[in-house]
């Protein structure tokens, strides 16, 4: 069986390695062996990681895959052999994605619909659970209210399509002509797009409240923030790839009266007088980390809801993935060095 893994070697580089390891995985009863047919490749929070402590000696990639079932655990009850499945692999799994042949739990997984590709559901799988998350269980998001995503990027696409579909207001941030033309070309309707080309002083907020009538939005999605800008009056600021940020006041400022802002920046902090705006507008922050739903298992049942309607509403054509490359599990090693290069799209291994 060929896999890929992520080595952590004693000079702190990791880098993925292609094993031939010709034996199959053994199975528990309640588990089920996935010849896998697509996967995501991605890199992993290693410090997330690091706070759960989960050993980094060896850590898989590709943890959003899609196959078929091939053996099935003796306690297995949800799934047979021949049945097209997707799903993503927990934190803390010893298995990975990138491989010809991966064992699962039976409540990681849920049923791939027949008229998707594999490449689809694989890219979409985690795209939809962090906005799902997001949108539905922490920013309550509500038909007719206004919905602000900073990053199109991953998930933010997905963010879009969804609130879009379930009839929000949507105004994305675009930062290339790239993300202009994805935005614009996607089914769900955005009803604004904010162009940031260079260093804007609070662009985003004057847009949103010229769009809003000076009430502000409902709802943020952000894809990171700029927490220390140079120069406070700036509200755009690179970070180490270069890429533009929001800064933390700027988004507070564009919150309406009872907004909710779901962030990604694990280590945010906030100022005195940032609190002060959040406690006279009566809005609240709450952190996007979607492998919440597999570190504990008393909101297994919800989380199979996100995985099944997620497919559903793939199946549908209400969300689609947008795919940048598709690569043979050879070249996952070359290709590894690129995801952080942030490119507009996922790179997808097929087998």
């Amino acid at each position: 069986m060929r896999s890929v893994s992520l080595l952590n070697s004693d000079s702190g580089m990791r880098e993925p390695i292609v094993s031939n390891d010709e034996s199959i995985p053994d199975l528990n009863s309640g588990a089920l062996l996935v010849q896998v047919k697509s996967s995501v490749l991605g890199v992993p929070d290693f410090e997330v990681l690091q706070e759960l402590g989960i050993s980094q000696e060896r850590i898989p990639i590709g943890r959003e895959v899609s196959g078929i079932v091939k053996e099935v655990g003796s306690d297995v009850t949800r799934f047979k052999e021949g049945d097209e499945v997707v799903g993503i692999l927990p934190l803390d799994v010893n298995c990975s994605g990138c491989a010809e042949y991966c064992p699962l739990n039976e409540y990681d997984l849920v049923e791939k619909p027949k008229d998707v590709t594999f490449s689809d559901a694989a890219a979409s799988i985690g795209d939809a659970v962090k906005a799902y998350t997001a949108l539905h269980y922490q920013g309550k998001m509500c038909a007719g209210e206004t919905v602000l995503v900073t990053d199109v990027k991953g998930s933010g696409s997905v963010c879009v399509q969804l609130a879009s579909h379930w009839g929000a207001k949507v105004i994305a941030v675009s930062y290339s002509e790239d993300e202009r033309a994805h935005l614009e070309s996607l089914k769900s309707k955005v009803s604004h797009i904010i162009e940031i080309e260079g260093h804007k002083k609070f662009a985003i907020l004057n847009e949103c409240l010229e769009e809003t009538g000076g009430l502000g939005v409902d709802c943020i999605i952000d894809g990171g923030v700029d927490m220390f800008p140079n120069n406070v009056e700036d509200s755009v600021a690179k970070d180490p790839l270069d890429r533009y940020c929001p800064s933390k006041h700027e988004l507070l400022s564009c919150l309406g009266i009872g907004g909710r802002w779901i962030t990604s920046q694990s280590n945010l902090q906030l100022d005195p007088p940032d609190s002060k705006l959040l406690f006279l507008k009566g809005a609240s922050i709450h952190f996007a980390n979607p492998d919440v739903w597999t570190l504990s298992a008393s909101q297994q049942g919800r989380y199979l809801h996100i995985l099944k309607d997620s497919m559903k509403k793939l199946s549908a054509g209400h969300i689609r993935p947008n795919i940048s490359q598709r690569i043979a599990l050879d070249q996952v090693p070359l290709w590894y060095q690129q995801v952080n290069q942030r490119s507009l799209g996922k790179i997808v291994v097929q087998l």
